[in-house]
């Protein structure tokens, strides 16, 4: 047996079920890895405590990709803290909010902006610039960090010049290579999109959501509080990092400049590396993108960011240069938090992969498919499976394998079921607590973690729900277009109905400051 059957579960719904009871995110995560390592080593709970460290939290460390993504976070602090320090947020809210005087516009240009952010971390990056805005027009910081987060990695597997599209065409050329298949993997990839049901309706969703106000759960009270008080966290909420109040001078010359100057350094430092390290040359635009180490580029941005906000300072009178160094590290620090929760979050991936969560799952689901359930329940356990782990990739490199073999058994298009592998994979990358995206969205919008995961989970569900049904249609039917129609409109039902429930629930209720 290489999984612990049922035993696999108890580690992440215990990390889950203790976040959404206590609110404490680290200390849930810490009590999940020490529950999973304890029954990895023989139900010895001293033996697991120390392997928390020594087999979870040092190894996931020491991981190159992990290890890229702290340093990312650490200097991603410096650079929001500069933007803070030189009042880039401010000089930038002053403008916009000129032209986004209400929160309907407010959230309706976050979600245009993360396209043109998509390569920057659009979590915390548009947070950080968008947060000054959203806070004007009294958009809850529940709401900001659902669209960030669901335009982070569902944005991204759309992508194919960034790291998501090159993995996701690698697991595909795999599997035709398997099955003597001569079919192009990119060809695959890009026939792959209308049917990412999950990827294009959790975006549609967010803006719909903006246009139409049709909020509903928990994010409804969210969104009525912060209208009708100005409150954007409720009582208690503890957001994931603590801002620290920078006050500009009165006499200080606030300009425009203050946030132009940083944010192009940001993009020439980003788009310099990728073409760097992707030999521009050599493999040309679009190969550059795809041979580029991103994190590397993203770290470049911000740093080369952070230091011409310093210089904008700095020559501006703002402060000297030692005060301007002492800022960045301040930033650095007000992130601590966030990479001890990555840790933890990757420590809990170490569990539930040494305890065999995906095997045991994925053994569920090849005992249990039958012809047109294939897509549904490649999604379902996908799914599953994501929100247990909190990873889209993992996923993937899990499901894959199952997905297309089945694929050219049952004759299903074979672009049809590797969306609903991405599609699944995506759900948990969004909504798991443990999902690095998720953690992010809850540090670029500053709220707290479990208000962000509380809130924006039912929307998550919902979209899945859609999903799933379409292509259950799809794969009974045969008609896997019309399963893209059929996701509409039942996601089109559920959020009307789920409206008006949530409004005639909440009818008389006021919400006091």
């Amino acid at each position: 047996m290489d999984h612990y059957g049922i035993l696999s579960l108890i580690p992440p719904i215990v990390t889950i079920v203790l976040a959404l009871i206590t609110k404490q995110t680290l200390l849930s995560l810490f009590i999940g890895v020490w529950v999973g390592a304890t029954i990895i080593s023989g139900f010895n709970p001293l033996v697991g405590f120390t392997k928390i460290v020594s087999d979870y939290m040092i190894p996931s460390v020491g991981d190159s990709y992990n290890a890229g993504l702290l340093v990312l976070v650490t200097l991603a602090g410096g650079f929001v803290y500069m933007l803070r320090r030189t009042g880039a947020a401010e000089s930038f809210a002053k403008v916009a909010t000129k032209k986004i005087d209400n929160a309907k516009k407010a959230q309706i240009v976050t979600w245009f902006s993360a396209f043109i952010f998509s390569y920057t971390e659009p979590c915390l990056i548009l947070g950080t610039i968008m947060r000054p805005v959203t806070d004007a027009v009294r958009v809850s910081r529940a709401k900001l960090s659902y669209i960030l987060d669901s335009m982070g990695c569902n944005l991204a597997s759309f992508s194919p010049i960034s790291s998501y599209g090159p993995f996701i065409t690698g697991l595909i050329a795999t599997q035709l290579a398997a099955a003597s298949i001569t079919a192009n993997e990119w060809g695959i990839y890009f026939r792959m999109f209308p049917f990412n049901l999950y990827g294009i309706f959790a975006m549609l969703t967010v803006l719909i959501v903006a246009i139409t106000g049709m909020d509903f759960g928990p994010m409804y009270l969210e969104e009525k509080r912060a209208r009708e008080t100005g409150k954007l966290l409720p009582d208690g909420a503890q957001p994931i990092i603590a801002e620290s109040k920078v006050v500009i001078p009165k006499d200080y010359n606030l300009t425009l400049k203050n946030f132009v100057i940083p944010m192009a350094s940001l993009f020439i430092c980003i788009f310099a590396t990728i073409f760097w390290t992707g030999d521009i040359g050599t493999n040309g635009f679009r190969g550059a993108f795809v041979n580029a180490n991103i994190t590397l580029a993203i770290c470049m941005g911000f740093l080369g960011g952070g230091i011409a906000a310093a210089l904008v300072g700095i020559f501006t009178g703002l402060f000297n240069f030692v005060e301007a160094f002492n800022g960045y590290v301040k930033g650095m620090e007000e992130l601590i938090m966030v990479p001890f929760i990555l840790v933890l979050a990757w420590s809990m991936g170490g569990i539930t992969g040494d305890m065999g969560v995906g095997s045991y799952l994925s053994e569920i689901v090849q005992n249990y498919l039958v012809g047109g359930m294939v897509p549904a329940l490649i999604f379902l356990f996908g799914a599953l499976i994501s929100f247990a782990t909190g990873s889209s990739w993992g996923v993937w490199a899990i499901m894959m394998p199952i997905a297309i073999p089945m694929a050219i058994a049952f004759d299903i298009p074979i672009p049809y079921v590797v969306g609903a592998v991405i599609g699944g994979g995506l759900f948990g990358d969004q909504c798991s607590p443990i999902s690095d995206t998720t953690i992010m969205s809850s540090t670029g919008a500053a709220c707290d973690h479990i208000v962000h995961v509380s809130t924006q989970l039912v929307y998550g569900v919902t979209v899945g729900i859609s999903a799933f049904l379409g292509f259950l249609f799809g794969g009974l039917t045969g008609q896997y277009y019309l399963s893209i129609i059929v996701t509409a409109v039942v996601l089109a039902v559920l959020l009307v109905v789920l409206n008006k429930y949530t409004k005639g629930k909440h009818k008389e209720s006021k919400v006091t400051a």
